[in-house]
C-alpha cells in the first residue's frame, strides 16, 4: 500500500527534489561544457566556474603547456532558490564558443568551432525535464 503524505511532507519532499535536480543540471551542464570545450592547454575546458545570483568572476592561472582539465567545484549548497550562473572569464571564451565562423582546433583532442557551445545550450530545456521527471518520480 502506497504511502500518504501529509501536505506539509510532500511540500518537503517537492522542494527536496527541487533542490537535487538543480544541483544536478547545473553540475552536469559545467561539466558539459568543460568536457566539450576545445582543448589546447586545459585552461578553457577548467574555467566555467559555478555562481549564485550572479557569475562568478574566477579565472584558472594561466599555463604553460598541456595540464589537467578539472571542473572547479562550487564550495557551497546548489539549491533550486535563486539564479546559478556558469560562466567562463578568460578573454578568448566568448570567441571559443559563440563564433561559428572561426574553426578553433585545440592541440589535445576536441575540436570544433561554436557547435560545442550551442549544442549544450540549445539541450538545457530537455536535460532539465529529464533531471526533474527523474526526480519527481521518486516521490510517492
Amino acid at each position: 500500500m502506497a504511502r500518504k503524505f501529509r501536505g506539509v511532507e510532500l511540500v518537503k519532499k517537492y522542494r527536496e527534489a527541487l533542490d537535487e535536480g538543480q544541483s544536478q543540471l547545473v553540475q552536469q551542464t559545467q561539466g558539459k561544457l568543460s568536457a566539450a570545450a576545445p582543448v589546447d592547454t586545459g585552461r578553457l575546458a577548467s574555467s566555467f566556474f559555478i555562481g549564485k545570483n550572479f557569475p562568478n568572476r574566477s579565472i584558472t592561472p594561466k599555463r604553460d603547456g598541456p595540464g589537467p582539465v578539472t571542473s572547479p567545484k562550487y564550495s557551497g549548497k546548489i539549491t533550486f532558490e535563486g539564479e546559478w550562473w556558469i560562466s567562463n572569464n578568460l578573454p578568448y571564451a566568448q570567441y571559443v564558443a559563440l563564433d561559428p565562423t572561426n574553426k578553433i582546433y585545440g592541440k589535445n583532442g576536441r575540436v570544433g568551432a561554436a557547435a560545442w557551445y550551442t549544442i549544450i545550450v540549445n539541450n538545457l530545456q530537455r536535460d532539465a525535464d529529464r533531471i526533474f521527471e527523474k526526480e519527481f518520480k521518486k516521490i510517492k
